[in-house]
Formats: C-alpha cells, sequence, structure tokens
C-alpha cells in the first residue's frame, strides 16, 4: 500500500530557513511553535539550510549546501524531495544560498563562489543551468539574497561588498549588471536578505553593525540613500539576514533569534507589530525568509 504523505493543501504561512525548514501560520505571534516543519534528517537530505522558497504550485525550494531539494507542496516531517539538483554540471560546488523562482518555474540559485545559475522548470539530477551569471564583470562578491522584480530583473545582495546588483532578465556571462547599488550613502553593511514590493521598493536586511532594514527606491542607483531605514533598539534587530513582505506589504525579517514583523510603511528605531521568539519557535539562527 502506498503511504500516504502528511501534506496539507494550505501553504501560506512563514518560510524559515533554520536548522531544517520551519513553517509558522500567518499570524504567528510570540513564542508559537511552528505549523509545520521539514526537519535535517538523512530521508529529507537538508543540512544547513541558507533559503526556502515556494513556485506558483506551493512547490517547497531548499538550498542546502551544494544541493537544491524541492518538496511537494504542503509537505511536513521527515519526507524525501521529489527532485533533487546535485552533481558536478549543476554548478551548485560552491555552495547555494539565495533562491528565487519566476513565474515561468525557472529558479535562480546564488552561489557564495561570486555566480548565478540558473535552471529550466522542472530540472533534476545532475543536470547542467540553462545559464550561468559568472565573472569579473559580475561585480558578485560572495552572494546571498537573491529577488525578481515584475519585469524579471533580478536582484542580488553582495554580503560581501556591501552592494546590490542588478542583472537583466536574460542576463548570462561574465556580464555587468544593469544597476548597482554600493556606497557609504547607502547604509549597505552585509548586505544578505533582499524583497521587492509591488511597486518596486527595495529591501535589504543589513546584517552587520547594529543591524537594519534598508529601504530604496524603485529607481535607486550608485551611492543612494535609502528612502527609509528601520534600526535602533526599539526594533528587535539582531543579526538580521532575511527580510520578506506579504500581499499586505508587511515586513517580515529573520533574526538570529527571532522572527520580527513590521508595518508597511515602517521607518526609524520603531518597534515590531509582532515578534516571534522563545523555546518553542525551534528558531536557531534562522537566515533567509520567504512568505506566502
Amino acid at each position: 500500500m502506498v503511504p500516504v504523505p502528511p501534506f496539507t493543501t494550505d501553504v501560506s504561512g512563514i518560510y524559515v530557513a533554520n536548522t531544517g525548514i520551519a513553517v509558522f501560520a500567518p499570524g504567528a505571534n510570540g513564542n508559537a511553535a511552528p505549523a509545520r516543519t521539514i526537519p535535517s534528517t538523512a530521508t529529507t537530505g537538508i543540512i544547513v539550510p541558507f533559503d526556502a522558497a515556494l513556485d506558483s504550485a506551493g512547490n517547497l525550494y531548499v538550498a542546502s549546501g551544494s544541493t537544491i531539494l524541492v518538496f511537494p507542496p504542503g509537505v511536513s516531517g521527515s519526507w524525501p524531495p521529489a527532485r533533487t539538483i546535485r552533481g558536478a554540471s549543476t554548478g551548485l560546488s560552491g555552495g547555494t544560498r539565495g533562491i528565487v523562482l519566476d513565474s515561468a518555474g525557472n529558479l535562480f540559485v546564488a552561489i557564495y563562489t561570486n555566480s548565478i545559475v540558473v535552471f529550466a522548470p522542472g530540472a533534476n539530477g545532475n543536470v547542467a543551468p540553462v545559464r550561468t551569471i559568472s565573472g569579473a564583470n559580475t561585480g558578485l562578491n560572495v552572494p546571498a539574497g537573491a529577488a525578481l522584480d515584475s519585469a524579471g530583473d533580478l536582484f542580488v545582495a553582495n554580503i560581501g561588498g556591501d552592494s546590490i546588483a542588478v542583472f537583466a532578465p536574460t542576463a548570462n556571462g561574465n556580464v555587468a549588471p544593469v544597476r548597482t547599488i554600493s556606497g557609504p550613502n547607502t547604509g549597505l553593511l552585509g548586505a544578505c536578505g533582499v524583497a521587492l514590493d509591488s511597486t518596486g521598493n527595495l529591501y535589504v536586511a543589513n546584517r552587520n553593525g547594529a543591524g537594519s532594514i534598508t529601504v530604496y527606491a524603485p529607481d535607486a542607483i550608485g551611492n543612494a540613500l535609502p528612502a527609509r531605514t528601520v534600526s535602533g533598539p526599539n526594533t528587535g534587530l539582531f543579526v538580521p539576514c532575511g527580510v520578506a513582505l506579504d500581499s499586505a506589504g508587511n515586513i517580515y525579517v529573520a533574526n538570529s533569534d527571532s522572527i520580527t514583523v513590521y508595518t508597511p510603511n515602517a521607518s526609524g528605531n520603531v518597534a515590531p507589530v509582532r515578534t516571534i521568539r522563545g523555546n518553542n519557535t525551534g528558531l536557531q539562527g534562522p537566515l533567509l525568509i520567504s512568505v506566502r
């Protein structure tokens, strides 16, 4: 008899790359336990995940080491991936970081050793990427988070270079970004996670220093000042890495010990409207985050 997997049809929630993948209910607050977890086990293949993202069908993609693991929608518990992208041909051996999917299901993966690899929808096994962005002209410097805007432009946070590189939708090879945000005015300091709202404003989680979220206008370029900055002791930010937005524009941040949530127009030394923290949460140094 074929076993029935422990799936749910509701894939909404806050997805956090933690020791495994923790999925919290959309309104989770306080010392709340995850609604679902996909743990780090030999069966799941998850080992120190860096990011988790969902495609339009709700399939869950996990960046873990030199592997991309793909789980069916709503999976919970120690369940094997439906697909695994791994092997010498994949270009993942440098270590996966941020991942993002476009509306057609193409998968973009940031690689620690300064490249971006792109896989066709349904990629599986030891398959070569359809495109690779790599080389001195790219300006990639320890890339971490990645996001796509409505036009298909790719935004990459360079945690090593305190910069954001923006690539054209069809970028390939040793190609220069179409825009770069960098310089002392930007407030970028250990840029780790990136997210975009519905109007194209760019949100960056800055991991170094006191920690901050900097927000840039859609056309920001060069040594641009942020339009807004969330920082200060009231914010609860503590080594933030991941940032994501829900459909209402609320801002979710993965800190090293918590998830903090802010109103869409949050600015300055403002307290979060919700904080997920405590022993029940299981949060242990989460990295990137996504919201469905």
